[in-house]
């Protein structure tokens, strides 16, 4: 049977309802079989490549991204399909692990790993100090060289630098 037939031969055959759980990721060329669309099609519709489209159906996980990626192309392909993407999430957990929450509120744990940042809110003040000493030879040698007009330097500062 040539792929013109196949193809013939499955958009003739219903498309699964869409909540109708799909639990082997090898069913999904079948699906996109029966709704007619080539891994062209659903690699420009998704924006991912077609090698990655392949290796999800495929069944070679060892191909794919990892973590947050993998669940976008897996949620983003599922919705095109019209599937529930929670049975192949769950079948590719070790695959995707443990990504929550999202940008927003930085807790993915495969980029973070063991580190934590710790952020002062007060800063140090040797370096208030340091800002303030930097500041004042900045004018202090702006004055000196004739840069700053005499008319901004007050009476008492004048005589200082004379």
């Amino acid at each position: 049977m040539s792929d013109a037939e196949l193809a013939r031969t499955l958009r003739s055959e219903s498309p699964p309802a869409p909540t109708e759980l799909i639990t082997n990721v090898g069913s999904l060329r079948a699906l996109r079989i029966s709704k007619g669309l080539s891994i062209d099609e659903v690699a420009v519709r998704l924006k991912f490549s077609t090698k990655y489209i392949e290796a999800l159906e495929s069944e070679q996980f060892e191909s794919l991204p990892r973590g947050i990626a993998l669940k976008g192309i897996v949620k983003n392909y599922a919705r095109l399909l019209g599937i529930d993407s929670s049975s192949i999430e769950s079948a590719l957990q070790p695959y995707i692990g443990s990504v929550t929450g999202g940008i927003a509120a930085h807790t993915s744990t495969r980029s973070l790993g063991a580190h934590h940042a710790t952020h002062s809110v007060g800063g140090s003040p040797i370096w208030l100090l340091v800002i303030f000493l930097v500041v004042l030879a900045a004018i202090s040698i702006a004055v000196w060289q004739g840069i700053v007009p005499q008319s901004w330097i007050p009476g008492w500062m004048g005589a200082l630098f004379k």
